[in-house]
C-alpha cells in the first residue's frame, strides 16, 4: 500500500490510458463499519475496474458515500438523548446537524481506510459525499426539470408512516422490515337499520374512528344470516367460520346477494358521538356506505372491509374512486388531533382497547381474539409503522412508466432476469413517487411556498442567490438550517415565500449521483465526456432502490437511462443460510477475515464461492480452502526461485512445455471473455483450476526432474522458462483478484514498476488437440492410480505394464503422449489399445428373473452363468435374444469383468486401463531405493538443509543383495538426495544420523553438509 502511494499508481495508469470507462460508484451507507456484504460488492467490482484500467481504460474511481438520513439521525438522537422531534428542536438544529455531520465523515474515513487495506487503488481524495455542498447544489437541478416537464406536484395522500421518526416512508421503505407481532382483531357489527347490521372485520381498531366506508367485493355472493333475532351481513363463503369465532351455533341464512347489489346500502357510523368531526363528512352522499372494490378477498374476516382513506392506501385509493374526502384525526406524531375527539392526544395504537370498550358497551362488539401477524416495522427506528395522509410533494411516475421500460429494455442487465422479470416488474407496479421527508439531515427540498400557494423551484444555489428578497449573511452549509433563512418574493401576491420544511427522500440524494457526483451541472466536465454510466453493480434490494432512483431521474433529466450495463448481486449470510445480525452472533466481520488471511484471498474467496447473483453462505471452512489455493500458487513461486536462478533462455521445448503454454493461452482468452461479459464467478473457477491442477499437480510435476539442483542444460532452461512465463502471466490474470500477492510476484519475477502498468496479457497459439489429449492423460493417470490403490501398491513402487483401451479420435491424441503416462504413473511401460479387450462374467438378476420365469428362473440363471459374456452383452446391446429357449433382456443379466489374479482394470471417461501388479525384482528394488530417498529427503528437511546443500552420504544394509544394488545406482542415489558423493559401507557407519527399516531389511545412515 505503502508503494503503490509512492508511485501514485492510479495516476500512473490514467496517464497510460487511452479511453474513458465511467464507473458510477454504488454509495454505501455511512453509519456503521463495514460489513461482509460490502466486502462482497467490492471484491465484485474492483476486479472489473483493475481489468479495464490494464485494457488501457482511463476508469473512473471515484468512491461515493450516502451520508444523510433516519439511521444516522436515529443514532445521534440516542447519543444526545433526544426522544422526539421538539426534543431537537429545542437542542437546536445546526447543531443537531453539526453532530449528524460529525458521525457521518467518522465514518467516511473508516471506509476509505477499509477499502485501501482491500486492495482498492481508487481516488479516496476525492470522493462524492451526499452531504457536501457541491453535491447538494446539483441535485436540485432535478426539481427544477421535474416542474418543467410537469411531473413534480403537490398532494395530500396516505402513506407509510413511521411515527416515532415523524416522516413518511417510501412504498419500498414501508416493505423493508417486517415483525411477527401479537395485536387483536376485532369483528363489528356496523347497523344498517333496526336490528340489521354489516359485520366486519378489522386488525387495527385504531382505524375505526377514521371510518368512512365499508368495501365488498362486486363478484362475491353475501349471506343475510339470522342470529338472535338480529341480521347479520357477511360474505356468503365465511359464514360457518365467523358463527365459529363469535360462538354462535344457531343461525340461518335467509337471503343471499350478489357483492354488486350492497353498492350504496348506507349504515351507521359506530363512534359518531365520540367523533363529531367524522359524522360532519356525511354531507358526501358517498361517506358511511358500502362501496365496491376488487382487492377484498375471502381469505380472513367477513368479506366485507372498514375503509378509511385517511390510514390505508388501498383504502385511500377505493376511496378516490368514490370522491371520499381524505379523512385522518391523526397527526404526525401518531396521536390523534382534534378532529379525533374524545380520543385526542391519545396515540394510536394505544386506542385499540378505548375502541374495543366503547364498541362492547354498544353491543357492537361480535368476537375479538389475539392473532399474530407479520407487520411492517420502520426499517430504521425499528417502530411499528402506520398509514397516515399528510400533504407531501410527488414526482409522477405514472407518467414516465412507458419511458423507464424503454429505457431499460436498453440496458445490459447480469444476468438478464434482474432486469427483464424483478426490475421491469417493479416498474410496472411502481406508484408515484413520494419524495418529501419531514426531517433534518438530508437535502433541503428546493421549494419556496407562499400562503397564497404559488411556489417555485430552485435550481441551483447560484439561483437562490439571485432570486432571495432575504438572505442569511454568514454562509454555512446547504443544510435545513442554512437554506431555511432565505427568502423569496411571491409573483402572485408580492408577499414574502418561505422554503418548505421538508428534505428529500435519502432514495433520492444517492439517485442523483449520476450528476451530483462530479458537480454537473454547474460544470459541464467531465461529466459531459462521461455520461451515461458504463457499469454499475449492487445488491438485489437495489432494484426498488439506488438502480431505481438513478433510472427515474436518469430519464427525467437526460431522456435516458444514466447506465448501459447493471451487475446485480445477492446478498451475504451466515454458513447455514441465515442473515447476519449482531444478535444471533453469527457475524464474520470482513476486517477478521483480512486480518487473518489477507485481502487477497478474502477477495478471491468472495468471487470463487458461488455466482455473483447467487446467495454467498459465508463459510470460514472453505476460506482456508482458498487460503490452501494462495499457498499452491506461492510454492509454484517459490519452486521457480529455489531451482531458477536469474536468467532463463528458451530453447527447443518438449510436449509438456507446449501443453502448458497452450493451456495457458487457453485460460488468457477465456478470463478475458468473461472479464468482458462480467463473469467473475466463471473466471475465478478456471484460474483456481489451472493454478491447482494443471501447473501445480501437473506440470510441476512433470518438469521436476528436469529442474534439479544438479540438473543442467538446455532441458532445464527451456523448463525455468517456461515456468517464468506461466507465473509471469498468472500475475497479470490475478492482479485484479489477488493485487497485492500478484503486485509482489510480478515485480520479483520482471524488476518492472507494477503489474497494473503492464498492460493485460493477450493469448497467443492453442493447440486443442493436444489440451484434449492431455486431458485424457490426466484422467488416464488417475485410473491407473486408483488401480494401484485398489491393489494396495503405492505411487513410488514402479510397475513394469499398463494397457489403455481408448477409440476413435482420442487414440490418435494420447499416442504422443504415452511417456507422460508412463512418467506421472510410475509404470515403466503403456501401451494403447482400441479393442476391447475385457472378459466379461454374467451375473444373473433374479429380482427381474423371479417374476419373469417363475420356478423356471434358477435354470435360466444357470444357463446365463455359463454364457460367453462378451458375446451375451453384445448380443443384449442390439436389443433382445433367445438363450437357450428363454428370451432375454438387459434387466434378467449385468456384467462383472474377469479379471487374471496379476491384473486391475480400472474405468475412465471413454475407456478403461488395466494395470499389471506383479513387479520384477529389479522393479521391487527400485521401489526400496525410492523409499530410501525419500526417507533421507525428510530427515534433510528436518535439519533444516536447503535444496542447494550438498551432503556427503554414507550408507550401511544389513541385506548384502541390496547393498550391491545401492552400489550399482549410487549415481541416481546421489542426485535423489542431493548428494556429492555416496558410499556404501559394508560396516555400520561410526556416527549414525538414522536408521530405519524397509520392508525387513535395515539402514543406517550418516551424511555430513559439503
Amino acid at each position: 500500500m505503502k508503494y503503490w502511494d509512492e508511485i501514485n499508481i492510479r495516476e500512473a495508469m490514467k496517464k497510460q490510458a487511452k479511453k474513458k470507462f465511467y464507473f458510477l460508484d454504488g454509495p454505501p451507507y455511512v453509519n456503521g463499519h463495514p460489513h461482509m456484504g460490502h466486502a462482497r460488492t467490492r471484491a465484485i467490482r474492483d476486479p472489473i475496474l483493475k481489468y479495464r484500467g490494464m485494457r488501457g481504460y482511463d476508469v473512473w474511481l471515484q468512491p461515493g458515500y450516502d451520508c444523510h438520513g433516519l439511521p444516522i439521525e436515529v443514532k445521534v438522537e440516542s447519543e444526545l438523548g433526544l426522544r422526539t422531534k421538539d426534543d431537537i428542536y429545542d437542542y437546536g438544529t445546526e447543531k443537531f446537524i453539526d453532530k449528524c455531520r460529525e458521525r457521518a465523515l467518522h465514518f467516511v474515513g473508516i471506509f476509505n481506510d477499509f477499502w485501501k487495506r482491500f486492495g482498492m487503488h481508487w481516488d479516496f481524495e476525492k470522493p462524492y459525499k451526499t452531504l457536501d455542498d457541491s453535491y447538494i447544489d446539483s441535485s436540485w437541478a432535478f426539481f427544477k426539470k421535474a416542474k418543467e416537464k410537469g411531473l413534480l406536484y403537490k398532494g395530500k395522500a396516505t402513506t407509510a408512516w413511521c411515527p416515532r421518526c415523524e416522516t413518511a416512508l417510501a412504498g419500498y421503505e414501508a416493505t423493508d422490515e417486517y415483525r411477527d407481532v401479537q395485536d387483536t382483531s376485532i369483528f363489528v357489527k356496523f347497523p344498517i337499520e333496526k336490528d340489521k347490521f354489516f359485520v366486519i372485520w378489522t386488525t387495527t381498531p385504531w382505524t375505526l374512528p377514521s371510518n368512512l366506508a365499508i368495501a365488498a367485493n362486486p363478484k362475491y355472493e353475501y349471506s343475510e344470516v339470522s342470529v338472535n333475532n338480529e341480521t347479520w351481513v357477511m360474505a356468503k363463503d365465511l359464514v360457518e367460520k365467523v358463527m365459529e369465532t363469535a360462538g354462535e351455533e344457531k343461525f340461518k341464512i335467509t337471503k343471499i346477494l350478489k357483492g354488486k347489489e350492497l353498492e350504496g346500502i348506507k349504515y351507521e357510523f359506530v363512534l359518531s358521538e365520540e367523533v363529531p368531526a367524522n359524522k360532519e363528512l356525511e354531507k358526501n352522499k358517498n361517506v358511511h356506505t358500502v362501496i365496491l372494490a376488487d382487492y377484498v378477498t375471502l381469505e380472513d374476516g367477513t368479506g366485507l372491509v372498514h375503509i378509511a382513506p385517511g390510514h390505508g392506501q388501498e383504502d385511500y385509493s377505493a376511496g378516490m374512486k368514490y370522491g371520499l374526502p381524505v379523512f385522518s384525526p391523526v397527526g404526525p406524531n401518531g396521536r390523534y388531533t382534534e378532529e379525533g375527539g374524545m380520543f385526542k392526544g391519545t396515540f394510536v395504537r394505544d386506542a385499540d382497547e378505548r375502541v374495543i370498550q366503547l364498541l362492547r358497551a354498544k353491543k357492537l362488539l361480535l368476537a375479538e381474539e389475539e392473532i399474530w401477524h407479520r407487520y411492517a416495522h420502520c426499517w430504521r427506528c425499528k417502530t411499528p409503522i402506520i398509514y397516515l395522509a399528510s400533504p407531501q410533494w410527488f414526482i409522477a411516475i405514472e407518467k414516465i412508466k412507458g419511458k423507464l421500460l424503454e429505457e431499460n429494455a436498453k440496458v445490459n442487465w447480469i444476468p438478464d432476469w434482474a432486469g427483464a422479470k424483478r426490475f421491469q416488474n417493479w416498474i410496472e407496479q411502481a406508484r408515484d413517487w413520494c419524495i418529501s421527508r419531514q426531517r433534518f439531515w438530508g437535502i433541503p427540498l428546493p421549494i419556496w411556498e407562499c400562503e397564497c400557494g404559488h411556489f417555485e423551484v430552485i435550481g441551483s444555489f447560484e439561483e437562490l442567490k439571485k432570486k432571495a428578497v432575504e438572505a442569511p449573511k454568514e454562509q454555512f452549509d446547504l443544510h435545513v438550517a442554512y437554506v431555511n433563512k432565505f427568502k423569496l418574493k411571491c409573483p402572485e401576491c408580492g408577499k414574502k415565500m418561505s422554503r418548505v420544511p421538508d428534505i428529500t427522500d435519502i432514495w433520492f440524494e444517492s439517485g442523483a449521483s449520476t450528476w451530483a457526483s462530479v458537480s454537473y451541472p454547474g460544470k459541464k466536465e467531465p461529466f459531459g465526456s462521461l455520461f451515461p454510466a458504463d457499469f454499475i453493480t449492487e445488491g438485489l434490494d437495489q432494484t426498488r432502490g439506488w438502480f431505481y432512483t438513478l433510472m427515474c431521474e436518469g430519464v427525467i433529466m437526460f431522456d435516458q437511462s444514466p447506465y448501459k450495463t447493471v451487475l446485480m448481486n445477492d446478498w451475504v449470510l451466515d454458513k447455514d443460510g441465515n442473515k447476519m445480525s449482531k444478535s444471533l452472533g453469527n457475524v464474520t466481520d470482513p476486517k477478521e477475515v483480512i486480518d487473518k488471511y489477507g485481502a487477497d484471498i478474502c477477495r478471491f474467496y468472495l468471487l470463487h464461492e458461488t455466482q455473483v447473483w447467487d446467495k454467498l453462505k459465508f463459510n470460514s471452512e472453505n476460506v482456508r480452502i482458498t487460503y490452501r489455493l494462495f499457498n499452491t500458487w506461492w510454492n509454484c513461486y517459490q519452486f521457480l526461485k529455489t531451482y531458477g536462478g536469474e536468467e532463463h533462455k528458451k530453447g527447443k521445448l518438449k510436449i509438456e512445455d507446449e501443453w502448458i503454454l497452450s493451456r495457458l493461452n487457453t485460460l488468457m482468452k477465456e478470463v478475458t471473455d468473461n472479464f468482458e461479459n462480467y463473469l467473475l464467478f466463471e473466471s475465478a473457477t478456471l484460474l483456481n483450476d489451472f493454478i491447482t491442477n494443471d501447473f501445480s499437480r501437473w506440470y510441476v510435476k512433470l518438469i521436476r526432474d528436469r529442474t534439479w539442483v544438479s540438473s543442467k542444460g538446455e532441458d532445464k532452461e527451456t523448463a525455468l522458462y517456461v515456468m517464468h512465463q506461466v507465473l509471469l502471466r498468472l500475475t497479470k490474470l490475478m492482479a485484479p483478484f489477488a493485487p497485492f500477492l500478484s503486485e509482489h510476484m510480478y515485480r520479483e519475477l520482471t524488476g518492472k514498476k507494477s503489474v497494473f502498468l503492464d498492460g493485460w496479457p493477450e493469448p497467443g497459439d492453442m493447440d486443442k488437440d493436444l489440451e484434449e489429449g492431455m486431458k485424457h492423460v490426466m484422467n488416464i493417470s488417475e485410473a491407473v492410480n486408483a488401480a494401484r490403490n485398489e491393489a494396495g501398491i503405492k505411487l513410488r513402487w514402479p510397475l513394469a505394464h499398463a494397457k489403455v483401451v481408448i477409440g476413435g479420435h482420442s487414440e490418435k491424441l494420447l499416442k504422443p503422449l504415452l511417456g507422460i503416462i508412463s512418467q506421472m504413473t510410475n509404470v515403466r511401460k503403456v501401451d494403447l489399445s482400441s479393442g476391447v479387450e475385457r472378459t466379461l462374467k454374467p451375473v444373473p438378476n433374479f429380482r427381474s428373473l423371479g417374476p419373469k420365469f417363475g420356478k423356471d428362473a434358477n435354470k435360466v440363471a444357470n444357463i446365463l452363468k455359463s454364457q460367453d459374456g462378451n458375446k451375451l452383452k453384445h448380443s443384449l446391446d442390439k436389443g433382445k435374444c433367445k438363450v437357450e429357449g428363454f428370451e432375454i433382456t438387459k434387466e434378467d443379466v449385468s456384467f462383472t469383468e474377469d479379471m487374471p489374479e496379476d491384473l486391475v482394470g480400472e474405468e475412465f471417461e471413454g475407456g478403461v486401463v488395466y494395470l499389471e501388479t506383479k513387479r520384477p525384482k529389479e522393479l521391487v528394488d527400485e521401489g526400496y531405493l525410492r523409499d530410501m530417498m525419500r526417507q533421507i529427503q525428510e530427515l534433510r528437511k528436518k535439519d533444516g538443509l536447503h535444496v542447494a546443500d550438498e551432503i556427503q552420504l554414507e550408507v550401511y544394509c544389513s541385506e548384502e543383495e541390496f547393498s550391491r544394488y545401492l552400489k550399482s545406482n549410487s549415481s541416481e542415489l546421489a542426485k535423489g538426495v542431493s548428494a556429492s558423493k555416496v558410499s556404501v559401507i559394508s560396516q555400520p557407519p561410526k556416527d549414525l544420523k538414522e536408521e530405519f527399516m524397509l520392508d525387513g531389511k535395515k539402514l543406517m545412515i550418516n551424511y555430513t553438509v559439503s
